[in-house]
């Protein structure tokens, strides 16, 4: 099992992690490029507070009209289970705690949106992306990361699934986001974590995990060989999911066959063909 896979699946899991309170505030961050009819959906709820647009106020400000939103759920209301429903469709977003005013919860929101990578200098984070936030959590400074949150829940991939991943902050949660210092740095093994993790939502959203038919134990094999058909230019999902069943045999580099055709020049397509066979 790969490092970063194998740490992401030992994170405890609950499928109502939100409901325990202990203080707590909840709110939501749902992607509106993923989920484009989210405020419409959610305003047809009866007891809709109100939103904020993340990028309002910030350097990203003038792409408002594609900003993630930010709201604050009563757990157990309509609204909140159709933020959670929204933030499960899609790996559209992410839930979160804090025990801290929530304008100070927002603001660390803000905050993360503008990272700063060796490589690329800063640039905007999806840090609310499910699969992003937990290669963070897995490489980034805590203390850092969540600044006034207490914890972060990330949802399944599979609509048959319940369990979703808990994040806590384990270290003394930060009152202020002023004590925290900004653009947060990503970690050399950052995006590492988050081609791994994105790979596992990408299979578990089409091989259920409570299905058992794909093991844990398989996952790192067919990321791999997943990686390997897009490095070589397959790269539409619709192809990918043709060629999944395939991928639970033996590994394709060291099928002689399988590697003369992924070599070749023959357009996507066709090795797809010759693959499936």
């Amino acid at each position: 099992m790969s490092e970063w896979l194998s740490q992401y699946l030992k994170k405890p899991v609950a499928a109502a992690p939100w409901g325990s309170g202990g203080g707590r505030s909840l709110y939501c961050i749902i992607d509106s490029v993923r989920q484009p009819r989210a405020l419409e959906q959610l305003y047809q709820q009866s007891d809709m507070g109100a939103v904020e647009r993340l990028f309002q106020d910030t350097p990203f400000a003038e792409m408002n009209d594609v900003s993630p939103i930010w709201l604050q759920l009563q757990p157990g209301s309509p609204v909140a289970a159709k933020a959670i429903e929204l933030c499960r469709e899609n790996r559209a977003g992410v839930l979160l705690t804090s025990r801290e005013k929530s304008e100070t919860a927002l603001l660390h929101a803000r905050r993360l949106l503008r990272m700063n990578c060796k490589s690329h200098g800063d640039s905007l984070a999806r840090f609310y992306d499910p699969a992003f936030w937990s290669a963070l959590a897995l490489t980034a400074p805590a203390n850092t990361l969540f600044g006034p949150w207490a914890s972060v829940f990330t949802p399944p991939a599979h609509i048959d699934d319940q369990s979703w991943r808990i994040w806590e902050n384990t270290q003394e949660v930060s009152a202020t986001p002023d004590e925290v210092r900004y653009p947060l740095q990503l970690q050399d093994n950052t995006l590492a974590a988050f081609d791994e993790v994105r790979w596992w939502y990408w299979i578990r959203a089409r091989e259920a995990e409570s299905a058992n038919t794909l093991s844990d134990s398989q996952l790192p094999g067919v990321s791999d060989d997943l990686q390997l058909l897009v490095d070589h230019g397959i790269e539409e999902g619709r192809h990918l999911e043709r060629l999944l069943p395939k991928l639970r045999q033996a590994p394709l580099r060291e099928r002689a066959d399988a590697m003369n055709v992924l070599s070749s020049e023959m357009p996507a397509f066709e090795k797809v063909q010759r693959l499936e066979v």
